[in-house]
């Protein structure tokens, strides 16, 4: 059996590493699969196996990128086996949980068992960790190759313990399961003298122990492990239990262990003054006892194990028995069984055959049932608009005729009645469905058959981006759901499916550049201000990696430059970003299968809930063949719902919310007004200028704003607004062009558009030009290559020259990177209609509508309460007479839901809400005691109701309210008690009763002030409804002219402006780069709210000012910038505590701050501009300069972080100046930092901190050119 481990050269022969972990294994391995396959091919080894533990997460990725390297892969997982059943979940003192256990997939066969085992670990035995046992092992061992495991392996903790009865019975078990593909894992990670010094890697005695203690361990085990091998003729094999790439990767390793316990690596000791003074090792942190889980090449593994050959030999044994290939061809969608069929199949009887003609007559029959319900003649005279020489009905059969003559003969007809079925089921339940989303809606069969609502003729769309005849693959059919009821519809699947054939889709989160920074600070115990001062240098650009992040952010760079924390974090974090941090679940993706899951895919389970989920996540559970069916809780669905039950309820008017006309006034108008917030898609305040910009006046132009206002198709907007109106001239490249690109004014917004104009112009098929389409947006430069001959040669077949084709597919190429699906913009445009409808048709009932799908959301809320504010709807306080759970509309306003009071439940709703239903509106306090269970609505409930607003309607004061809750409450209690035991008291019987008694509010014992019940309010609602603490300072606010906050989004860039305001939060922090405090506030005065940054040197002087629901007076400068808009604050004071002197600061405040913005102005204005004509000879030559500049030196050269400081005369200062000190600092970097401070009047008016790249070293020579350059 053993061979010789050198190649005929005397070079090591190949390995194969067996044991592998790679980033699946969450938190415990970094390396991706992408690095060990690199690492693989680049050390020649023919194969690598893939065991993470207890899943097989990453298996289809493993596949397929071991396939493109052109290595063989081998399908693995290391399984936590528990001591006894799976299913005790219990820990005994002393007793292990679990023991390790490597398995190899041989086959297919070997693989499916991999799937079942690791799937019943989760949903059956996990406890700690995903476990099986011997049990089910027996059960599904065929086909796979066992390695005896780690040192935590049952086999090697028996030979530890010396129990060789135990050793010998562990081993029978395995040995009789797998036969000769049983294997005895031997694993080397002794560390060298060399090794240990050269890498720092034990600083602790401790450490040095645990090292010693493992690697006897480890030895003793493998001594015992080649003793049954050479006894009993049982195989051996070398692993290395691979953790990390490189062995310094260790260090990396380490903190990734410790992200996961959450111990710090370090501890801080700290002086007499709270400042950290050295930092120890912390000894409670996860850690391994050697530095050797790295992945070895076959030289180092052959060394390692030189007097065992057959233990080396063996990789290439195992690899050559496995071979494993994953079928991504075979389809396991489930089949659908037609009404005629169901009780046929139920018993058997019914053939593939007779169910696959019995499908094709039921599709059928539900098209031809669905034309006349969804043409009426409304909608066919809008066909006939479209197709003006043919008969609408013609046109839907032919339409209908090509879809189903592609949907049947590929076996697709299935699939649709899939989903028609839970489709149908919930329209059936009144559960609230989207009408269409992603290319779906271009399908006539769907249309007809309810699956989606948009009629496809009439808007141009095409079937052919849902289906193309050209490259047939299954279609994706995403569906919207109400968010309340979502759960319906997939309870519905389960019970119609079945619990085994349903599941989720797993999600992985991934660490990336800012998280892990933060995770890295943590870990390592470095100070919380230093760790996001370096997340702060990561620029928020999407898929921005730590490499790049230093390429483009020179404060980071300078940091990791000179500050070793920052070097650490950022050396460790290039290692570690991108693992996997945790796993989730898809938002919206549902695996229907037509037999059990695990038959072809792994499982497990959910923290949240019963339903199972994949090991795979979304692309590789589509790849080996399994049905997704996106199932999207959509809210606006569910606000829909209520507004229009509420509709009803008020008005008795029933709303077809799927069939509302286009051409409402009302809801254009709204639209054009710019009033979009709570409106599907509209709601942003870019959105609401495109509005009003646009002025829409028809459906299709909301379908076409849905679609420019995103990256790239931006840049079109202002000539899309300035075509329709005119403003612009719409050209064409060619005369047929004009009819495809009329509706969007000749501009190409949509993807169906080029399939058009290759269809029009260069004879393509649809199909073929759903295949540009997609060439295009893949930039697949082979295959442009190849359309742009076939385009510009069918162009000029149809007489169009090469010159204008060419044009055309330039532009259309250009295009394609940024073109919007049509029939989703259609559908979510739908949605964009409908909700405006309802906002401008039924406003009070929208607006309570939309607050109630957000109740939990304050900040929603606040917003929402503001908008109905500019809509002059009232909001009222929940009266317990008319207030409900949700938000609800009256004649008054919106009443406040009672479940959004604080501390009020569901339960103390329904018990208000079904006593008021039984006996009538409450009269008193005194009466809501009397009526309502004490058990479900306590006092303090009371007390609540009663700061909320809830019993204002008894005209008493509230102060008075709350000093009657404790005696009526008593009384109520006592009277309920005598009456239960038959007593009568005195005043009953001469007509007196306790209602009487409470009849008068008592008489208040301290003076109440407005605001005192103002912020009871807000304690308990979130907001100020029943009035605002500034309205008592309204006429200082007046003589100030003090703007409210909301007219701020009107002003200017660099606006000045007064304004009175609440201090809703207060978050004080220290700025990293001075260590200074400074504070972020939240602001607000009832109408608008904004964040606020109080910086160091005016949070010194007001700082104790800040203080929340503290009213203040401020002077604000606006910062406006595209979309953002930021606020800084130039003064501010307490305005309870305004006098005329403070109102004099105020305004010397504004007039200052007002002068600064127009000199800083001015001096922009001048460096921008290059009239030489301005500058003297001399300047322009560099022989002399005007004296415009004077630089402050610092007492002592600075060569640190103190600035070195050049003052400018504002006056006098021209581009030309600030050039040549901008070639003189290139000429002397260094890393001293540069400010210019801009002086008027004597006085500093600005002052510019030039960037950190443009630091100078304050040398005597760069002093002394400084001086000739300023030296008039």
């Amino acid at each position: 059996m053993s061979q010789s481990n050198k190649n005929a050269d005397g070079t090591p022969s190949a390995f194969v590493h067996l044991h592998v972990h790679s980033q699946y294994s969450i938190l415990d391995a970094p390396p991706s699969i992408e690095h060990l396959v690199k690492q693989t091919v680049a050390h020649k080894m023919p194969a690598i196996a893939l065991t993470d533990h207890g899943n097989l997460y990453g298996a289809v990725d493993f596949f397929k990128s071991c396939k493109a390297a052109k290595i063989k892969p081998i399908i693995g997982c290391e399984f936590y086996v528990a001591p006894g059943s799976r299913l005790e979940k219990k820990r005994e003192s002393g007793l292990r949980t679990s023991y390790h256990l490597t398995l190899l997939a041989k086959n297919e066969k070997g693989y499916h068992n991999l799937c079942k085992l690791t799937s019943i670990g989760f949903l059956e035995g996990f406890y700690y960790n995903p476990r099986i046992d011997n049990e089910i092992l027996q059960r599904h061992s065929e086909g796979l190759i066992c390695l005896s495991g780690c040192i935590n392996s049952k086999l090697c903790q028996d030979a530890i313990s010396g129990n060789k009865e135990q050793v010998l019975e562990t081993l029978n078990f395995y040995r009789n399961l797998f036969g000769e593909d049983y294997y005895l894992e031997l694993m080397r990670h002794q560390m060298s003298e060399t090794d240990l010094q050269a890498e720092g890697f034990y600083q602790e005695s401790w450490r040095t122990q645990q090292h010693q203690d493992y690697i006897a361990k480890q030895h003793k085990a493998n001594t015992a492990l080649l003793e049954l091998a050479a006894d009993l003729k049982i195989g051996i094999v070398a692993t290395n239990d691979i953790h990390y790439i490189a062995r310094e990767d260790w260090k990396a390793h380490e903190i990734l262990l410790n992200v996961q316990s959450g111990e710090p690596t370090e501890l801080l000791e700290k002086d007499s003054y709270g400042n950290a003074k050295l930092r120890t090792p912390n000894p409670k942190r996860s850690t391994y006892p050697s530095n050797e889980y790295y992945f070895k090449t076959s030289e180092q593994m052959h060394s390692l194990f030189a007097d065992l050959p057959e233990a080396l030999s063996n990789t290439l044994v195992i690899a050559d028995k496995c071979h494993v290939e994953l079928d991504f061809k075979t389809k396991h969608y489930p089949v659908y069984t037609p009404p005629s069929l169901v009780e046929k199949a139920s018993i058997g009887h019914c053939s593939p055959d007779e169910r696959a003609e019995e499908v094709k007559l039921f599709l059928w029959k539900l098209c031809e049932e669905g034309i006349p319900k969804r043409y009426t003649q409304e909608r066919l005279d809008k066909v006939k608009e479209i197709y003006p020489q043919r008969e609408p009905m013609e046109v839907i059969r032919e339409r209908l005729q090509y879809e189903l003559d592609l949907i049947i003969p590929k076996g697709m007809a299935d699939y649709l009645l899939i989903v028609w079925d839970f489709i149908h089921w919930a329209k059936s339940n009144g559960i609230p469905m989207g009408p269409g989303r992603g290319s779906g809606a271009g399908s006539i069969v769907l249309y007809l058959i309810g699956i989606t609502d948009i009629e496809p003729l009439r808007f141009h769309l095409f079937f052919e981006r849902f289906i193309n005849p050209e490259r047939l693959s299954y279609p994706d059919i995403d569906v919207d759901i109400c968010m309340d009821r979502r759960n319906e519809v997939i309870n519905y699947t389960l019970q119609k499916y079945g619990k085994a054939n349903v599941a989720q889709i797993i999600t992985f989160g991934t660490m990336k550049a800012k998280m892990t920074i933060k995770d890295i600070g943590r870990v390592l115990n470095i100070p919380l201000t230093k760790v996001n001062a370096i997340a702060k240098g990561v620029p928020d650009d999407l898929n921005i990696t730590l490499e790049k992040a230093l390429e483009k952010d020179a404060d980071l760079l300078n940091m990791y430059l000179t500050d070793e924390d920052a070097r650490r974090i950022l050396d460790i974090g290039k290692k570690l970003e991108g693992s996997i941090r945790n796993t989730g679940i898809h938002a919206a993706g549902i695996i229907i299968g037509g037999q059990p899951l695990t038959e072809f895919i792994p499982l497990c389970n959910a923290k949240d809930s019963d339903v199972p989920v994949t090991q795979y996540s979304m692309k590789p559970v589509e790849l080996v063949g399994m049905l997704k069916v996106d199932f999207l809780g959509l809210k606006t669905l569910t606000a829909i719902d209520i507004a229009v039950k509420a509709i009803q309820e008020r008005f008795g008017t029933k709303i077809d919310w799927v069939n509302l006309p286009l051409d409402d006034k009302a809801t254009f108008e709204l639209l054009n007004q710019g009033k979009t917030l709570g409106v599907f898609q509209l709601e942003s305040g870019g959105m609401q200028d495109l509005a009003r910009n646009l002025h829409l006046d028809k459906f299709e132009e909301i379908i076409a704003v849905g679609a420019l206002y995103r990256p790239g198709p931006m840049d079109m907007i202002p000539s899309f607004i300035n075509r329709k109106h005119g403003r612009e001239p719409i050209e064409y490249e060619h005369p047929w062009m004009e009819k495809i690109l009329n509706e969007t004014y000749g501009i190409m917004v949509y993807q169906e558009q080029v399939m058009q104009i290759a269809s029009t112009l260069a004879r393509y098929s649809l199909g073929e030009g759903d295949v540009l389409r997609r060439a295009m947006g893949k930039k697949d430069t082979e295959q442009m290559a190849k359309e742009r001959e076939k385009f510009r040669q069918g162009a000029s077949e149809n007489g169009i020259s090469e010159a204008i084709s060419m044009s055309v597919f330039d532009k259309m190429e250009k295009f394609a990177s940024y073109g919007f699906n049509k029939s989703h913009a259609a559908a979510y445009g739908y949605l964009s209609y409908v909700t405006a409808f309802l906002k401008a048709n039924y406003p009070k009932e929208w607006m309570a509508a939309l607050m109630t799908c957000d109740i939990s959301d304050l900040t929603k809320i606040a917003k929402f309460i503001r908008e109905c504010h500019s809509m002059n709807i009232a909001i009222l306080p929940p009266d317990i007479n008319e207030a409900n759970l949700t938000f609800v509309a009256t004649d008054k306003g919106i009443r406040f839901a009672m479940a959004g009071v604080k501390g009020i439940g569901s339960g103390v709703v329904e018990a208000i809400v079904q006593e008021r239903a039984k006996g009538g509106p409450f009269t008193s306090l005194y009466n809501f005691f009397k009526r309502v269970d004490a058990k479900r609505v306590g006092r303090k409930v009371v007390e609540s109701l009663i700061d909320a607003g809830g019993f204002d309607f008894t005209g008493w004061v509230r102060d008075a309210l709350r000093q009657s809750v404790e005696p009526m409450f008593s009384a109520v209690a006592k009277e309920q008690a005598d009456t239960a035991k038959g007593f009568l008291s005195l005043f009953s019987l001469i007509g007196d009763t306790n209602e009487d008694l409470f009849s008068k509010p008592p008489e208040s014992t301290r003076k109440v002030l407005k605001q005192e019940n103002l912020f009871k309010e807000k304690a308990l609602l979130g907001f100020f409804l029943s009035g605002h603490p500034l309205e008592e300072f309204k006429e200082i606010l007046r003589r100030l002219s003090c703007i409210p906050l909301i007219d701020i989004e009107q002003m200017d860039h660099d606006a000045i402006c007064r304004a009175g305001f609440l201090i809703e939060t207060v978050q004080t922090r220290i700025s990293a780069k001075s260590q200074k405090k400074f504070a972020i506030l939240r602001i607000s005065d009832g109408m608008e709210s904004y964040e606020l940054p109080i910086w160091p040197e005016l949070y010194e002087e007001k700082g104790h000012l800040l203080i929340e629901n503290r009213i203040l007076l401020g002077v604000l400068q606006v910062d406006k910038k595209e979309e953002s808009l930021r606020l800084s604050c130039k003064w501010l004071d307490d305005l309870t505590q305004a006098s005329d002197a403070m109102m004099v600061e105020c305004d010397q405040a504004f007039d200052k701050a007002k002068h600064q913005v127009a000199r800083f102005a001015a001096i922009k204005n001048k460096a921008k501009q290059t009239d030489e004509a301005k500058v003297s000879p001399t300047t322009s030559t560099g022989s002399a300069t005007p004296q415009s500049v004077k630089v402050v030196v610092p007492k002592s050269p600075s060569t640190g972080s103190m600035p070195y400081l050049i003052k400018l005369n504002a006056e006098s200062t021209h581009l030309s100046h600030i050039l040549k000190l901008k070639a003189l600092f290139t000429e002397h970097r260094g890393e001293t930092p540069i400010h210019l401070d801009f002086i008027d009047s004597g006085q500093s008016i600005a002052t510019l901190k030039i960037d950190s790249r443009w630091g100078i070293t304050p040398t005597p020579t760069f002093e002394k050119e400084l001086a000739d350059l300023i030296t008039p």
